[in-house]
């Protein structure tokens, strides 16, 4: 199947094993051999896509190699009916760690964003030992609902289970990804430009939402079933087995109580700067992003 770069760049197809399954993971590069790496991790949301990362790559130019792929359950990569969580993402990531570094065996920059930032913490004492920083761009550990509530994610097991179920969970899960509802979603959390809740981008973000297959990993990282762990504790001990330089990017617009977590994290990284973002900064502000990072 041919598929079109989102980054300006050239695609591959990884095949990934998890549980006994091969899953396909749609890859991108773009840059000059030879130069830095950066890995880019897109965020965890219903219309998670490596095409976040576009304005950000249009401004850090050719002078590095930049990697980034679709998560298992969203983009282009397969998203077939399985249970999707934590460990699953971990696998997939550091498959493309592993990939990566078969190319190139220099050090990793790894940058990653909102809920992105749990997944690559996971890996924290295993791999960053081979990183050259993690960079966590408005960084965040749980998912919309357990933030909301407080509840442990297993108190939202029913609604995984409710959406899996053939028609009913289809009808449901495009109630909740009408226009209306993904235009609220992303004025309330993702982006601080009205600007940009344009017709056009607003169909651009249903369609990533509702390609076959997109409501299991949606509803699982909605409800917590991507959550690591169900205690912020988890967070911050990851973040004091880095092995690597941690650069901390807070949204200044942020939710209070995904402002509030960001920034408990903060108090252990090696380096703070902030924009005047929410969740999708770094697809909003993908070049001030690009600034922050060159001027460390």
């Amino acid at each position: 199947m041919q598929l079109s770069p989102r980054l300006g760049g050239t695609v591959e197809i990884l095949q990934v094993e998890h549980a006994g399954r091969q899953l396909r993971l749609v890859v991108e590069h773009r840059g000059t051999q030879g130069s830095p790496i950066w890995l880019m991790l897109p965020a965890l949301s219903t219309v998670s896509s490596r095409s976040e990362w576009r304005a950000f790559a249009d401004a850090m130019g050719d002078q590095c190699q930049l990697v980034s792929f679709d998560w298992p359950g969203f983009g282009d990569s397969d998203r077939p009916a399985i249970t999707y969580d934590a460990s699953l993402l971990c696998s997939a990531l550091q498959a493309v760690i592993d990939h990566v570094q078969s190319i190139n065996r220099s050090q990793l920059n790894v940058i990653a964003a909102g809920h992105s930032a749990s997944i690559a913490l996971g890996l924290a004492a295993k791999g960053s030992e081979y990183w050259q920083q993690l960079v966590l761009v408005a960084p965040t550990w749980r998912g919309p609902l357990p933030t909301m509530t407080g509840w442990h994610p297993k108190h939202f097991s029913w609604l995984r289970q409710l959406v899996a179920i053939p028609l009913l969970g289809h009808a449901l899960y495009r109630l909740n990804t009408s226009r209306f509802v993904l235009k609220l979603m992303l004025r309330r959390h993702v982006w601080v430009n009205p600007n940009l809740l344009t017709s056009k981008r607003i169909r651009e973000q249903q369609q990533l939402s509702r390609n076959k297959g997109a409501r299991f990993a949606s509803v699982a990282f909605v409800s917590g079933g991507l959550d690591p762990a169900g205690d912020r504790d988890w967070w911050l001990a990851q973040a004091r087995q880095l092995k690597c330089f941690m650069h901390v990017l807070l949204a200044t617009e942020a939710p209070p109580r995904s402002r509030d977590e960001m920034e408990r994290l903060a108090n252990v990284a090696d380096r703070v700067s902030t924009i005047n973002g929410r969740l999708g900064m770094h697809q909003e502000f993908g070049a001030t992003l690009a600034e922050r990072i060159r001027d460390a």
